[in-house]
């Protein structure tokens, strides 16, 4: 087996000149769930898969437990795990009570055993065709005004296939485009519905 790739645009910011670069993007086939991990340990050893469940199990609340209370967590072969805290911004750390301080993230480091182990894949390039197509902001602009000529709203799924983008690209585009008041969002944040803010593809001032 190999890890697929393919090639993606560096994402520039706003304003900055359009020099393109590309790196390589791996292409997720897809997520591997605990019942995959347990079926594969049992089968490289003796334990059944009550054992493997139950020792999973086991190390979670043990890795919990040990991060709530403060402690790094190394597991050998694997790597280190800690917490991150997050506070309101202060001046003065002292007028900063321990109640706000809160929980931010796990944090991950790899072993280098295991950075040495997985350095040695193989990589091919995807068949799949799943990159985003590079257009323009203009073009973007075209193919948005030819798409309002004939819909009203638009989803995030409508520019992926309108412009050919993938999700992540979709949704940094979207954001953009609200960033510079072409689009908003007229439903929540959760299931955003984006229609034209009057004035852009061709949609009237007094709309």
């Amino acid at each position: 087996m190999a890890v697929e790739f393919e090639f993606a645009p560096v994402p520039m910011p706003s304003g900055r000149p359009k020099k393109l670069r590309y790196y390589p993007r791996v292409v997720n086939r897809r997520t591997v769930s605990t019942p995959d991990i347990v079926k594969e340990i049992e089968m490289a050893c003796t334990l059944t898969r009550t054992d493997v469940v139950a020792v999973l199990d086991a190390l979670n609340r043990s890795l919990v437990g040990w991060l709530k209370d403060g402690w790094r967590v190394h597991i050998d072969g694997i790597g280190y795990f800690d917490v991150s805290l997050t506070a309101p911004e202060t001046r003065n750390p002292k007028d900063t009570k321990a109640s706000s301080v809160k929980f931010k993230n796990v944090n991950f480091r790899a072993d280098k055993e295991l950075r040495y182990r997985v350095a040695e894949l193989k990589a091919e390039r995807s068949k799949a065709g799943s990159h985003s197509a590079h257009l323009s902001e203009i073009e973007i602009d075209m193919k948005l005004t030819e798409f309002f000529s004939e819909n009203s709203i638009l989803v995030r799924r409508d520019i992926e296939k309108i412009c050919q983008m993938t999700r992540v690209t979709a949704g940094r585009c979207l954001k953009r485009l609200q960033e510079e008041k072409k689009l908003k969002n007229i439903n929540t944040k959760q299931q955003p519905v984006y229609v034209p803010v009057p004035g852009h593809y061709r949609t009237s001032l007094e709309r």
